[in-house]
């Protein structure tokens, strides 16, 4: 995933799917994130985790509840 597409996917609530298969859900730090990022921080659900953009296959945006 380029890093355009990236940001214009990753505001608000998401499900992020990534290149080892594995689904999260949570929300992005969107404030840090700027054209030439290399990775973000992604505050889960589950976890956090510090991940390379090139790791995330797809974003889906989640319904506010």
């Amino acid at each position: 995933m380029s890093i355009n597409e990236f940001i214009a996917h990753a505001e608000g609530s998401v499900r992020i799917h990534l290149t080892d298969g594995s689904t999260h859900t949570g929300h992005f730090r969107t404030d840090i994130l700027t054209p030439t990022a290399l990775s973000a921080y992604f505050f889960g659900d589950d976890h956090d985790m510090s991940l390379p953009i090139h790791l995330v296959d797809k974003i889906e945006t989640l319904e506010a509840a």
